[in-house]
């Protein structure tokens, strides 16, 4: 009998282990080697900046890496007028570590101490932008908005790449961060970050252009979605979905390079649930055995 128990605890301990291990495969996403940029913002104290490093040596190999330093000024130029004074602040202080990926391999996000933009939206607002495979983190030494933090992921991407992006590009993933951070705080980041991209996703693949018909396709998905919009909002998502129109964004790059990012969370969903359904399987069988091994032995 006590060969038995012990084999019961053996299985398990192995099942628990299996478990684990598949949540790994399916939660997680390999990094690549490649190209590392940093930008760091300019209002970080020589202490702030070093535990940057040491976090951005956690996500990648930094051995060649290159630094770029990101101003409160250069921030305030695309951001100002376009959000609430404090979201901007007067320092520079969110950061971001850009890593190239193979062709085709899309846009990854991950942050840290960033409150107020979604990883789905700093994606979406990169492609708009023109930056594409790359791993992007973007953290903070304490919790800020993080509504700042494309200005240096746009300028990490043109250090690295040699080329400058598009200037009305550049300014409308600005545009599209600012008004994912202002829907987010009302109806939440996640649903305001598949709420802009859904919009943007119908807008690029039939490319509208006329203001009214966009606003049809806001109403519907909003619709779709039980969002609830002002008059200002709507007024406001019109006008970023014309500018991004305008940029003659490829659906079929824009889909690629987003792919992986909303595969990803869906595997994260996905498996969780049937982690959780496995491992409940697995206990009741440990408790229905053990059931019957005290009953045999009482």
């Amino acid at each position: 009998m006590r060969r038995m128990l012990l084999a019961v605890m053996a299985l398990a301990v192995l099942t628990t282990g299996w478990i684990y291990r598949e949540q790994l495969i399916n939660t997680g996403a390999s990094i690549k080697s490649g190209q590392a940029v940093v930008s760091l913002g300019q209002d970080l104290t020589p202490a702030q900046k070093n535990d940057i490093m040491s976090l951005f040596e956690t996500k990648g190999n930094l051995s060649n890496v290159r630094i770029v330093t990101v101003t409160n000024a250069e921030e305030r130029k695309y951001l100002q007028g376009k959000i609430d004074e404090n979201l901007i602040g007067t320092r520079a202080i969110s950061c971001a570590l850009l890593t190239g990926t193979a062709q085709g391999q899309g846009i990854e996000v991950q942050t840290h101490n960033i409150n107020g933009v979604s990883p789905f939206m700093y994606a979406n607002a990169a492609n708009t932008a023109g930056i594409k495979d790359v791993q992007i983190n973007v953290a903070a030494p304490f919790e800020v908005s993080g509504t700042a933090a494309l200005t240096g992921i746009i300028k990490a991407f043109e250090l690295a790449s040699g080329n400058d992006l598009n200037e009305k590009a550049k300014e409308t993933a600005n545009q599209e961060v600012a008004e994912s951070s202002k829907l987010g705080q009302k109806i939440g980041q996640d649903q305001a970050g598949r709420f802009i991209y859904e919009v943007k996703k119908r807008v690029v693949e039939k490319k509208v252009t006329d203001p009214a018909e966009i606003r049809n396709i806001i109403l519907q998905v909003s619709a779709e979605l039980n969002v609830n919009l002002s008059e200002d909002d709507i007024t406001q998502i019109v006008n970023l979905m014309v500018n991004i129109n305008n940029l003659n964004i490829n659906i079929t790059t824009l889909n690629q390079q987003l792919e992986r990012l909303q595969t990803g969370i869906q595997e994260v969903r996905t498996g969780t649930e049937q982690t959780r359904g496995f491992m409940q399987r697995i206990a009741d069988f440990i408790k229905s055995l053990l059931q019957s091994i005290m009953g045999a032995l009482s």
